[in-house]
């Protein structure tokens, strides 16, 4: 206990900037609540310009995008337990605790987007197995428990409770196997949904494979998080970033970039849509934007060993895929659906303001484990010699 006292007085003190970097955060988060309330009070309406032109605005666009953004947590999981590598263990608590606080954001603004949020029960009460979005919320719920599980041998040991510790550690290898299936299972759910829209969705983005594609996105993605993460919160704190480890990851983020790219091209060549690549559209820009930041930049820098071996070049190439994939999950949930000719959508201020609470809500929760809890980023590099 002595020892577990003396690294958490280690912890604590923080210089001025850092006391002000949280204030803002809590400051943000909790405009975000507000806005928030209020929304809740007045209705969407009042608080939101989404209508039924435009029923999906930034807030499906955010929530699509940071479900596979999160999905580092099941990929590294998966390395270190399932794989049994056990070099990337000491990754695998922030890019839990990250994954987890992704989920609870989504969940937030789902909440909030909801029409009726106090009926946010009825996916429970009223079971409708052949809808997607009944599997996709069950995964998520359950899925986001599992995170929850997954991390808590973190906080039990930072609190000292050591048959507690000992009880949820022995059933890792369980909740990592469910958090596999799950997270997979509603990954590429998420593409299936918009197997739907085949009348509406334009077709350089409609395709079968949607839910293939979706998937291999969310672990490119999912590992993008991890090595950003792995990279930012141990440069923040002063702590050792292993990046002979992210380089591997960085080299899975190219192979399965490479993959989704080729069946992307193959696809379109396929049905004979290759063509609308070069109509000189705002959708056939987008299409190209899309692959050019989101797989052509990542794959060319991260498959060089001499780029992703060094923190600049994972920094670029993860970030530049992270890009790609948000402009991937806008432009299916918002530019490339058809609308009624003369309809526009622009954010408004309240949409804006919730969605920035719950980042900064997320941001602030995620900087406060790693300085308080002394196993989060794992051991400094004179505690590991």
């Amino acid at each position: 206990m002595t020892t577990r006292r003396a690294q958490w007085a280690r912890s604590l003190p923080v210089s001025w900037t850092e006391v002000v970097v949280y204030l803002l955060l809590l400051a943000l988060a909790a405009l975000g609540l507000g806005v928030a309330i209020v929304r809740f009070m007045r209705g969407l309406g009042a608080t939101t310009n989404l209508s039924n032109a435009y029923p999906w605005g930034i807030w499906i666009t955010f929530d699509v995008f940071i479900v596979p953004f999160s999905a580092g947590a099941f990929t590294l999981a998966a390395v270190v337990y399932i794989l049994n590598d056990e070099r990337y263990h000491v990754l695998v608590p922030p890019v839990v605790l990250a994954g987890l606080l992704g989920y609870i954001m989504v969940c937030a603004v789902l909440l909030a987007d909801l029409g009726l949020p106090h009926r946010f029960y009825n996916i429970i009460a009223f079971l409708n197995p052949e809808s997607f979005m009944f599997e996709i919320s069950w995964c998520v719920m359950l899925y986001t428990v599992v995170l929850v599980l997954e991390f808590s041998p973190v906080v039990l040991e930072s609190l000292g409770w050591e048959g507690p510790h000992r009880l949820v550690r022995s059933f890792t290898v369980v909740f990592v196997s469910a958090g596999i299936i799950l997270s997979s299972l509603h990954q590429s759910s998420l593409g299936s949904m918009w197997l739907l829209l085949q009348d509406k969705l334009h077709a350089l983005w409609w395709t079968p494979l949607l839910p293939l594609l979706f998937l291999l996105t969310a672990i490119a993605g999912g590992l993008c998080m991890a090595i950003l993460v792995s990279m930012l919160l141990p440069r923040a704190f002063g702590r050792p970033v292993r990046t002979h480890l992210l380089a591997n990851l960085g080299r899975a983020v190219a192979g399965f970039l490479a993959v989704y790219g080729v069946l992307k091209l193959l696809d379109l060549l396929i049905a004979g849509e290759l063509g609308l690549l070069f109509t000189g559209s705002t959708l056939s820009f987008l299409f190209w934007a899309e692959l050019l930041i989101g797989v052509a930049g990542p794959v060319a820098i991260l498959s060089q060993s001499r780029l992703r071996e060094t923190n600049r070049g994972l920094l670029a190439g993860a970030s530049l895929a992270t890009l790609g994939l948000a402009l991937n999950r806008a432009n299916i949930s918002m530019f490339a659906i058809w609308r009624p000719r003369g309809t526009v959508y622009i954010p408004h201020w309240m949409e804006v303001a919730i969605l920035v609470g719950a980042v900064a809500a997320a941001v602030l929760v995620l900087a406060l484990a790693a300085r308080l809890l002394p196993t989060m980023l794992g051991p400094t590099e004179e505690e590991a010699a």
